[in-house]
């Protein structure tokens, strides 16, 4: 029996959509204005730069701190972003549970990065639990319960999320995907319980799958890209999300843009994940096999 693997993968950046909003220059703007208005353009340095102005006035700005771990996460300065937004969620207290919601899903964010899936559901469920009117949490929630095998759970966070935002197309688009998903593999699942041969399939992690390895792992990943795309974490950051297809040796065998930026760093994107060193191959009950991973590549912002 010929078993084809699909991974889902917990590389969220192409799901999860930002909550800031713009904000009308003040005639006098504060420091802490200037941090945010540099976080809105997404001049990410120039806002830790200003929000450390702010903190060595006062340590326990936990505003402050949400902003400059937000900066920090988009830098892919995880460790540095989850310290500033671990203190940053005791310091905000139930007067904005907005932003509080929101610096747990920044957190969300940089735990997926880090692969802490665990705490990283502890933080969406945190930020729900203080603003459920956002569809993105909901959403960003589905995708965790949908990799870890939880499907049913996954698709009413789904209809949760759809409820909120009943015409975004792409939402709906994966609420159904969801769906299609979770009936293939119960029937999947039904036919190899009764013995009958089924020849493709798709499974979870909770299938006792391992992940294929980079050498060196995610931040020797990490690295290598940037080496190869000239971005460095003083710099901000444009993406192309890249699915690319690791065969059971270990080699890329494809690789196809899942969402582009524009034709020449998406051309310059598939060059460089098609040209990716060997992976230890992904696994299923030990055994290697074909599997599909998101490889967010980075560039810095093209001035035009």
């Amino acid at each position: 029996m010929k078993t084809k693997i699909v991974l889902i993968t917990l590389l969220l950046a192409a799901f999860v959509a930002s909550t800031a909003s713009a904000r009308v220059p003040r005639k006098n703007p504060t420091e802490f204005d200037k941090g945010t208005m540099a976080y809105d353009k997404q001049q990410y340095q120039k806002a830790i730069e200003w929000m450390d102005k702010v903190l060595l006035q006062n340590p326990d700005n936990g505003y402050a701190l949400a902003y400059k771990g937000s900066s920090l996460r988009y830098l892919d300065q995880l460790d540095e972003a989850i310290t500033a937004l671990d203190r940053a969620s005791t310091l905000i207290d139930d007067v904005n549970t907005a932003f509080r919601a929101w610096t747990q899903s920044e957190r969300f964010r940089v735990l997926i990065a880090k692969g802490d899936t665990v705490a990283a559901m502890q933080a969406i469920d945190l930020a729900i639990r203080d603003d459920a009117k956002q569809a993105v949490y909901w959403e960003n929630r589905a995708v965790i319960k949908a990799a870890q095998g939880n499907l049913d759970e996954a698709i009413a966070d789904y209809d949760q999320a759809v409820s909120l935002a009943p015409n975004d197309t792409q939402l709906i688009e994966k609420r159904q995907r969801a769906i299609d998903y979770n009936e293939q593999y119960k029937a999947s699942a039904a036919a190899i319980a009764a013995g009958e041969d089924y020849t493709e399939r798709d499974i979870t992690d909770a299938d006792e799958v391992v992940m294929p390895q980079f050498p060196g792992g995610n931040d020797a990943l990490r690295e290598y890209i940037f080496k190869k795309t000239g971005w460095d974490t003083s710099k901000s950051p444009v993406s192309v999300m890249v699915d690319v297809t690791i065969n059971n040796e270990g080699k890329v065998t494809n690789a196809v843009i899942k969402q582009g930026y524009n034709k020449d760093l998406d051309n310059k994107a598939l060059k460089i994940c098609r040209k990716l060193p060997n992976f230890s191959p992904a696994t299923h009950h030990g055994q290697p096999i074909e599997s599909t991973i998101t490889v967010p590549v980075r560039f810095p912002k093209p001035n035009k």
